[in-house]
Formats: C-alpha cells, structure tokens, sequence
C-alpha cells in the first residue's frame, strides 16, 4: 500500500478524469488535514476507489467539476471539521490563493480546526464575488439594508420550509460577532435588525463586517460596512 499525508495545502483547478484534485486507488491510502481541494476542471474533488482508504480532518472541499463529498469519503462531510463551501480565495485566477474576509476556512470560523488551507487572510472581499444566489432547496440571503449603515441594519433571509436557521455577525479576520438567529426558523421570508452590537450588548466598532446565513449545511456570506 502506497499513500500520501497533505497537511495545510490547497489544491485548485486542476483536472482528471477521476480525482480531479487527489486521487487514490489501487489500496492507497490518502490523508488530509487542514486542506482546501476547489474547482477541479474535471472529475471530482477527491478520488477514493472501494480498493483504498482515506482519513480527512478540517478540510473543506467545494465546486469540482464531478462532485465534492461523493464516493467512498461522502460519510466523511460534517465531521471532523470537515465543510463544503466556497473558500472565497482572493485571487485564484491571478494565483493568489490567501483567504478573503469572512472565508469561512480562517481560524476564526473554526475555532475546533484553525486555519485550512496553505495561506490566511489576505483581502477584504474576493477579486469575483459571485452574484447573490439560490441556495440548494431554494434558501437566500438578501442584501442588508441600509449598507453602510449607522446605527442599525435589517437583513433579511428566506427559507422554503422550516428548517434549522443560523445568521451571525463575523469581523474581517473571521472571529463572531453576535448570533442573530438560531432557531428553526418558519418557511417564508424572515427579517432580522442588527443593531451593530456584540453578543454582550456592547457597540461594536466601525469597519467592514460579515454576515452569514447558515442553512442545514448550506452557507451564504454578504459584506456591509457600520460608520459612525
């Protein structure tokens, strides 16, 4: 048996017809820990076949081509720290590869795991930031508004039926705010006001701040700025 440990590393656009990232076959064994394996071209993120085996800790594998958690590591997903949601590199197109505010692979979104992947912060927002979009099963999170804002923001969010909801408040280098909602929340559209408040009722500073919509195991993250 023949295999590879791949401690803080990223992988991103690379292509295979089967791991499009990582592959492992033929009894190998593959171990992953604090990685981040995004946007292969083709084939899926990692490649176990029923012949190998993997061990995968506080990584975060999202948007390859042919799938992320599927085959042999598809039980692995939700545990071990383990996420699927987009990293939110800064540059990868430009080969930077450092983790925007509010990525939800920085030590402050993970505080059990640390940092994923081979670089931390490096930016405020992503140089591409994706178009708001429909969550899987049909959540979305709306644009705040007013943004800026002083002294308060009403952000809104929408689920479909009633599922288990969480929107929290994070600082640029990733560490929580304040919890708006944890609850199961009813279908429909919801609305929260944010009062620029930490969870112990003390205004917080001006600056840029994330929040986040957490939906079963489904994420969107939006940017808004307080001045005062």
């Amino acid at each position: 048996m023949s295999g590879a440990a791949l401690v803080q590393c990223s992988f991103y656009g690379n292509a295979a017809p089967y791991g499009g990232n990582i592959s492992s076959d033929c009894s190998g064994h593959v171990e992953l820990s604090h990685c981040i394996v995004a946007s292969s071209a083709d084939g899926v993120g990692v490649y176990v076949d029923n012949l190998s085996s993997a061990h995968i800790d506080c990584t975060d594998i999202h948007g390859n081509a042919g799938g992320d958690w599927v085959g042999y590591i598809e039980v692995l997903l939700g545990k071990d720290g383990n996420i699927c949601e987009d990293p939110l590199f800064c540059d990868p197109e430009g080969d930077d590869f450092t983790l925007a505010a509010g990525s939800p692979c920085l030590s402050g979104f993970n505080p059990d795991c640390g940092l994923m992947g081979a670089h931390g912060l490096g930016c405020d927002a992503p140089s591409a930031v994706p178009p708001p979009g429909i969550l899987t099963g049909g959540a979305r999170l709306y644009p705040n508004f007013p943004n800026p804002f002083n002294p308060a923001t009403a952000i809104s969010y929408e689920v479909p039926t009633a599922q288990q909801t969480r929107l929290s408040i994070y600082r640029v280098d990733g560490r929580r705010v304040v919890t708006l909602v944890d609850r199961l929340s009813a279908p429909g559209r919801q609305e929260v006001v944010w009062y620029g408040t930490d969870e112990h009722g003390r205004q917080v500073p001006s600056g840029i701040y994330f929040y986040r919509l957490e939906v079963g195991t489904y994420s969107e993250t939006k940017r808004m700025a307080l001045i005062k």
